[in-house]
């Protein structure tokens, strides 16, 4: 009878401790998990940069880095460097005296103006086939006279009228498609000699025909050649 009394008595305190005891709750096993996965995430940063520098490691001692940092520089370069062409209106092709090419005070092409270009059209097809061509006339900074005036109305607009027959000659006499070229008027703004000497003036009165780089697609990587 005893030993009954004292098992019921060691049940009925073990189910009051049972009921005693607190469920865990939702809310603290949530926080719990999401410490956990903050805890998770951050050892996965810290791998991949110890990760990284064991990389970088490897490169510098086998010389990977170095030939990746020459690499990008060279890259680098030739971006600067185009940049600076795109800027200065491309790689210069021919340089022409105006006065060799057209008759006094006119857009209109001379015969040995024509034979000149015949042998930069031929260069263009040979050297550029696929390029923009860029056109530039210049003039001095004479005003024109009275009658002149009647057809131009400055030297904008005869230097203007000048480029663009040059491109039409080089289109109508080469396999370059008309959508590569470009006519640019600078008028007398873009001086390379002083205007105060007949000589100066010349110089300044010409025809200016460049290349600019290819297109390219500045989200890839960058070519190494022209």
């Amino acid at each position: 009878m005893r030993r009954f009394l004292l098992l019921v008595g060691l049940v009925g305190a073990l189910a009051a401790a049972g009921c005693a005891r607190k469920p865990l709750s939702t809310t603290s096993s949530s926080s719990r998990l999401d410490s956990l996965q903050s805890e998770n995430a951050t050892l996965r940063a810290r791998l991949r940069r110890v990760e990284d520098s064991l990389a970088l490691r490897k490169d510098v001692d086998t010389g990977q880095y170095y030939r990746d940092l020459r690499t990008l520089e060279d890259r680098l370069n030739r971006l600067t460097y185009e940049a600076r062409t795109l800027r200065d209106g491309g790689r210069t092709v021919r340089v022409l005296p105006a006065d060799s090419l057209f008759e006094p005070g006119t857009a209109t092409l001379t015969a040995a103006g024509e034979k000149r270009l015949r042998a930069v059209t031929a260069h263009l097809q040979a050297a550029y086939p696929r390029r923009t061509v860029w056109v530039e006339g210049h003039a001095d900074d004479t005003p024109l006279s009275e009658d002149l005036q009647k057809q131009f109305t400055s030297n904008w607009e005869l230097s203007a009228a000048r480029a663009t027959t040059v491109v039409r000659h080089l289109i109508e006499n080469s396999d370059v498609g008309p959508a590569q070229f470009v006519a640019v008027s600078y008028g007398a703004t873009d001086p390379v000699a002083s205007n105060e000497t007949a000589r100066g003036r010349r110089r300044n009165r010409r025809v200016r025909i460049a290349v600019l780089p290819p297109p390219r697609d500045y989200s890839r990587p960058f070519e190494t050649s022209w």
